[in-house]
């Protein structure tokens, strides 16, 4: 009885030790598996207060006139100061006409137009550029496989092998890999259930060998015990783009971790990186090509002398700035007339803002030149969108592709911003704030009953919520109206964060 008895003791322990083994890529059971979580109180956002409105323009006044000189024209003589009253077709101003060297201003006009070019090539470039994934997450590639991780030789009955070991003794076993492939042998002593160290016992091990060579035919000697196992081995590693689910790469592994398949990371911008690189060239398009307005703008006024080098007034009015003749600077008015104390800009807003922001608003303007700054007061928007070209500077966040409309701000020329003069406007619309709960879109997937996403429940449990979502902020936030609040803790729905009943593991930051 005790001969029968020994031999399935053995394969029992030995089945144990190698289920529970089987090196660092094998996966484990369902039970095993944990799923990290974060708090929405860290990625989530409880309503959102809206972005201010950038624009850019330029400051006129109702009846003005503007003029510049080129650099080293010759004044021969300035007949008004500021303050005084001009009438139209005064005489302003008198230059020695061969002195009016304007090449200057048409290279600082062709390097304005290449600035601008290189900003519409750009932009094209980008708005024509595919984004890579936002998220990249990865995910073991399993298989289940049936093999024989272990063979054990056992004594025959009847059987005997050297003087030690008789009927229902163990002698040596093999290891397999899931491949098949030997991975190693473990000799016993007939009175131990453990094996010789392979160190301490070399002698006795290599007596044992010595004599399995011997044998021609191991099963006339031995009894082979082999158990198949289903075990899930990682073969590799899936690389998916988070916001749909699509594959994008794999990665292979060996049994021993060797790389079989490469996975090369995707390279370029992401759609937030994209739309934020876009947002910005669309700026710098907007300020070149007003400061190619402008320096075009200079480049004629500087023509503008008649046969006798006279330049001649336009308008009737008051001078509100004139230069030095000895010391002017070419790049600022040489003087101005304005028939009006009131100046004004001109900038567009987004449909989207058209409900917040009214006439008698106020506006903050910058002037590019020295900084200045004045509140402006909004004296009218208009009714229908702006389809010109030179208006089109509406830079507010949000959804920029939308329609614009022109809305004209006045303020007082003591500011110390000059007619002419390039300047930032700034609106901070009110009342902008738009309620409910944003969290990133990654937390969010979609199947055929809708979006869900993965959340803790009270048992700290995994659990699959189906969940309503309103509008898009940036395209990385989204608003959920129902299904979870701001206590809720959520997975990454994907590869441990996609499983519903496993444990969850609360953590500050998302390993993905």
């Amino acid at each position: 009885m005790k001969k029968i008895i020994k031999p399935l003791i053995v394969i029992v322990v030995i089945a144990g030790l190698v289920v529970g083994g089987l090196y660092g890529y094998f996966r484990y059971n369902r039970g095993k598996k944990i799923a990290q979580v974060v708090s929405l109180t860290t990625y989530g956002m409880d309503g959102y207060w809206g972005d201010s409105i950038e624009s850019y323009g330029t400051v006129t006044a109702e009846k003005s006139q503007t003029t510049y000189l080129a650099s080293g024209t010759e004044v021969l003589s300035v007949n008004f100061a500021e303050g005084d009253h001009v009438e139209e077709g005064d005489v302003l101003l008198t230059v020695k006409k061969e002195s009016q060297n304007i090449r200057g201003k048409e290279l600082e006009v062709e390097k304005a137009q290449q600035i601008y070019t290189a900003n519409v090539n750009r932009l094209e470039r980008l708005e024509n550029t595919t984004p890579i994934p936002e998220h990249i997450a990865s995910q073991a590639d399993t298989r289940d496989i049936t093999y024989i991780p272990e063979k054990i030789y056992v004594v025959k009955e009847g059987a005997s092998f050297m003087d030690d070991y008789t009927e229902g003794d163990r002698v040596f076993s093999i290891e397999y890999e899931p491949n098949g492939d030997e991975f190693g042998r473990l000799y016993y002593s007939s009175v131990s259930l453990y094996p010789y160290d392979e160190v301490k016992d070399i002698d006795k091990i290599n007596a044992i060998k010595e004599e399995l060579g011997k044998i021609e035919d191991l099963s006339t000697v031995f009894e082979i015990y082999e158990e198949e196992v289903t075990t899930e081995i990682t073969v590799g590693n899936w690389y998916y783009d988070t916001s749909n689910g699509n594959i994008i790469g794999h990665e292979g592994i060996g049994p021993h971790g060797e790389i079989r398949e490469e996975y090369i990371e995707p390279k370029g911008y992401t759609p937030t990186q994209l739309e934020e690189a876009i947002e910005q060239t669309k700026k710098d398009l907007a300020r070149a090509e007003l400061d190619l307005r402008i320096k075009a703008n200079q480049l004629e006024e500087m023509k503008n002398t008649n046969e006798n080098g006279e330049m001649i007034a336009k308008v009737s009015g008051t001078v509100s700035k004139v230069q030095s003749a000895d010391n002017y600077n070419s790049t600022q008015p040489f003087m101005i007339v304005s028939a009006t104390d009131e100046y004004f800009i001109s900038g567009t807003i987004g449909e989207f803002y058209l409900g917040n922001v009214h006439v008698g608003d106020k506006v903050s303007v910058m002037s590019w030149d020295n900084g200045m700054t004045a509140d402006a007061v909004i004296t009218d928007i208009s009714d229908s969108p702006d389809t010109s070209e030179e208006n089109n500077y509406y830079m507010g966040g949000g959804n920029t592709n939308v329609s614009n409309y022109v809305f004209k701000a006045s303020f007082d020329r003591s500011s110390g911003i000059e007619i002419g003069a390039a300047v930032d406007i700034t609106i901070t619309p009110d009342n902008v704030e738009a309620g409910g709960m944003y969290i990133p879109n990654f937390f969010i997937r979609k199947d055929s009953g809708g979006n869900y996403v993965m959340r803790m429940n009270d048992k700290n449990r995994l659990e699959k919520v189906y969940v309503k979502i309103g509008k898009s902020l940036w395209g990385e936030m989204l608003e959920v109206k129902s299904g979870i609040t701001m206590d809720d803790c959520l997975a990454f729905p994907y590869g441990n964060g996609a499983i519903e009943g496993i444990k969850c593991k609360k953590v500050e930051s998302l390993d993905y």
